[in-house]
C-alpha cells in the first residue's frame, strides 16, 4: 500500500486553495462540500469562483501565491496549471511540515485525490495512487451502479439504535451477527423501501428478544483455491473471506489471500489444534472459512503465513 487511506473530517478547518481556473474550481467544489474553510490565492478567478467569493463561502487573496501565505493552515491544495509555480508550493508546503497536494502531479503531491463515490454517510474513496485517474473515475462508476442511493439512510438508522443494541446485547460476536442479519435481512429492505416506521417497529422486537442474545449456529464454509494468485479467487471465495469470523488456511497460501478477509477476523494455519479451534468457534456461533490449496500449488510453510 503505497499511499495510506484516510477520512478527514475538514469542517471549519483551514485549507488554503492556490490557483484560479477550472481545476481549482473543481476542487473547491469538494472542499466547500465538505464545509472546509478555505483561503484561495489567485491573481484572478474564474466566473464559478467569483460566484463562490461573491456569497462569502470563500476567502479570495488577489494576488500571487508567497510562502507566509500557508502560515495557519492544515491543508494545501495547488491548481495553478503553471508546473513552476506548482512545484515552488509543493516545495514550500513540504517545507513547512503542511500535507499538499498538486493537481495531476502525484510526484509533487503528499495527498492524492480519489475518485469518490457519495452516498450521503456512506462514502467510498477509489485512487490509483495518480497513476491512472482515467480508471479510477471507471471503477467509480462501477461502484455507484453497485449501491443503492437510498443506503445513507441505513446508517442513520443503525445510529438511531446502535445504543440500545450495545445495551441490550454485551459481547462483540452477538453484536455483530445482529447487524449482520439486519443488513442482509427483512428489515434493511422495508427501510430502504421507505417503510421506516415498520422497520423501527420490528428492529425494536429484535432488540427485545431473548432470541437475539442467544448464540445462533455457526457457519462453516471451506473453499479449494490456487495458493499464489489472489486474482483467481471467485466471487463465492471473496464473499466467504470477508463474511469470516476465524479463517484457518494452509500454511502454502498466499499473504495477500488471506488478507482478504475482514480486517478485524482471527486467521490462523491449519495445524493439529485446528480442529478443536473450529470446533469452539461454530459452538460460539461464528463463521469459519477453511482455505485448501490447490494439490499443485502446496507449497512450504512460509514465516510470513504464521499470522
Amino acid at each position: 500500500m503505497r499511499a495510506f487511506p484516510l477520512f478527514v473530517r475538514l469542517e471549519k478547518r483551514p485549507v488554503l486553495l492556490v490557483g484560479g481556473g477550472e481545476m481549482a474550481a473543481a476542487k473547491l467544489r469538494l472542499l466547500l462540500s465538505a464545509h472546509a474553510a478555505v483561503t484561495l490565492v489567485a491573481p484572478a478567478v474564474s466566473d464559478e469562483i467569483a460566484a463562490f467569493v461573491a456569497a462569502g463561502r470563500v476567502n479570495w487573496i488577489a494576488r500571487s501565491f508567497v510562502d507566509s501565505d500557508l502560515s495557519g493552515h492544515n491543508l494545501v491544495f495547488s491548481a495553478i496549471e503553471d508546473d513552476a509555480l506548482d512545484m515552488r508550493v509543493s516545495v514550500a508546503a513540504r517545507d513547512a511540515g503542511i500535507l499538499v497536494n498538486v493537481v495531476d502531479r502525484p510526484e509533487l503531491s503528499d495527498l492524492i485525490m480519489p475518485a469518490i463515490v457519495d452516498r450521503d454517510e456512506i462514502v467510498v474513496a477509489i485512487s490509483t495512487n495518480g497513476g491512472s485517474p482515467v480508471l479510477a473515475q471507471r471503477v467509480r462508476a462501477a461502484v455507484e451502479a453497485a449501491i443503492p442511493h437510498g443506503v445513507g439512510r441505513l446508517v442513520h438508522f443503525a445510529r438511531r439504535f446502535r445504543g440500545a443494541v450495545h445495551a441490550r446485547i454485551s459481547d462483540h460476536n452477538s453484536r455483530r451477527r445482529f447487524w449482520a442479519g439486519f443488513f442482509d435481512g427483512p428489515i434493511a429492505a422495508a427501510l430502504l423501501a421507505g417503510h421506516e416506521r415498520q422497520a423501527a417497529r420490528e428492529v425494536i422486537r429484535a432488540i427485545n428478544s431473548k432470541a437475539v442474545m442467544a448464540p445462533k449456529a455457526g457457519v462453516f464454509s471451506e473453499r479449494l483455491i490456487d495458493a499464489t494468485n489472489v486474482d483467481l479467487l471467485t466471487l463465492g471465495d471473496l464473499r466467504a473471506l470477508q463474511q469470516a469470523d476465524l479463517v484457518l488456511f494452509d500454511a502454502g497460501i498466499a499473504p495477500a489471500i488471506v488478507d482478504m478477509a475482514r480486517r478485524d477476523a482471527r486467521r490462523q494455519v491449519w495445524d493439529a489444534s485446528s480442529e478443536n479451534e473450529l470446533a469452539a468457534a461454530l459452538a460460539g456461533g461464528a463463521r469459519v472459512v477453511r482455505l485448501k490449496a490447490l494439490a499443485n500449488n502446496v507449497v512450504p510453510a512460509l514465516a510470513a503465513n504464521a499470522r
